[in-house]
């Protein structure tokens, strides 16, 4: 063991405990409490690597949930044009209209009418638009994320 006294812990190291892992925290602490010598700088060249390492995973995601909310923009689109070929094909329509042109027809019969919209729905590209929409959702959410944390900047 050496004898040299230990100096002051390094300040980088206290304000990047926030996002460093307990594990690694509790080892930092163990080597601060001993009295080994280590070489000068490198705490703060792991610091730096770690802190490097973090950003370009950080602009890896960013890219890649970059690429969903694009494609998830661009699956959207024929799934929208689906829903609106169906509703147009199914005649949801039509019987949408008989609600408002006679409102005496549409009080009598107003369950088989509902039944009848419920059958008509285009229900397959409907949820495939939400799943879409979701994903999209997601991907931005998740994105803004990353960027507010500051990670994926320069």
């Amino acid at each position: 063991m050496s004898s040299t006294p230990r100096s002051a812990p390094n300040p980088r190291l206290a304000s990047y405990s926030t996002s460093m892992n307990e594990e690694f925290k509790k080892i930092l602490n163990k080597v601060d409490t001993c009295e080994v010598s280590v070489p000068a700088g490198l705490a703060d060249s792991i610091i730096l690597k770690i802190d490097n390492n973090a950003k370009q995973q950080a602009k890896l995601k960013t890219l890649g949930l970059g690429f969903v909310s694009v494609l998830s923009i661009i699956t959207s689109v024929p799934i929208i044009s689906q829903i609106i070929t169906s509703f147009t094909q199914s005649g949801f329509y039509n019987y949408l209209s008989i609600i408002f042109s006679d409102g005496d027809v549409a009080i009598v019969y107003w369950k088989e009418i509902l039944l009848t919209l419920a059958e008509s729905l285009p229900v397959i590209a409907i949820i495939s638009l939400l799943i879409v929409l979701a994903i999209f959702t997601w991907s931005v959410l998740k994105t803004a994320s990353i960027v507010r944390n500051g990670l994926a900047t320069a």
